[in-house]
């Protein structure tokens, strides 16, 4: 499949994949707006600021041309905290969305923060993981799913994910992962979900 650490001048190809990706996950709907305008430029810098975050702390990967990517977190790096946040970017939101936007990500920020809570111990944590619409089926999510859950096996600990898609939950259970939490946040369900070591 060819997957390899994303490179620094892959991050404005990887905000657009990862955009593309989550154009309907209810992530952007909450954050920024259901404006399709909106969730396009919004989107994009809302991925590229992860994925700065991404490249510093985390493992953050993708194929050739950046159509497929995952931003992993390794044990000792999977609290984000406002500290972090801000360093990545963040500081920017309420210009970009809003107070009102800013406000609902904060939300779904705690309810992540709660579920992820359940870990108890290293572990690796998948933040994003997303292949561009005409790509999904191929097995690149498989494959980035499993460079970053092979660590986790050899190490002998759990991986970590949260996710606002029933279609997502569907997915990574059939890898392995196994709904830990749920509830309703700002009219959508949001899943933690936890895979132990194989």
């Amino acid at each position: 499949m060819g997957i390899d650490a994303l490179r620094p001048d892959q991050t404005d190809a990887a905000a657009k994949s990862l955009t593309a990706a989550f154009w309907d996950d209810p992530l952007l709907r909450i954050v920024i707006s259901p404006d399709e305008k909106k969730r396009q430029a919004l989107g994009e810098w809302f991925f590229g600021t992860i994925l700065k975050d991404g490249l510093v702390n985390g493992e953050t990967s993708c194929n050739d041309d950046a159509s497929a990517v995952a931003i992993w977190f390794p044990p000792g790096k999977t609290t984000l905290g406002m500290g972090r946040m801000l360093r990545a970017g963040f500081a920017a939101l309420p210009f970009k969305v809003g107070l009102s936007g800013a406000s609902r990500f904060m939300r779904a920020m705690s309810t992540g923060e709660k579920f992820h809570k359940v870990v108890d111990g290293p572990h690796w944590y998948l933040l994003a993981l997303g292949t561009r619409p005409e790509l999904q089926g191929t097995g690149l999510g498989s494959a980035l799913i499993e460079r970053g859950s092979s660590q986790a096996d050899a190490a002998h600990i759990p991986c970590y994910l949260e996710t606002a898609s029933e279609s997502n939950v569907a997915f990574y259970t059939k890898r392995g992962f196994e709904v830990t939490d749920q509830t309703e946040v700002l009219g959508f369900t949001f899943w933690g979900m936890m895979r132990k070591p194989q």
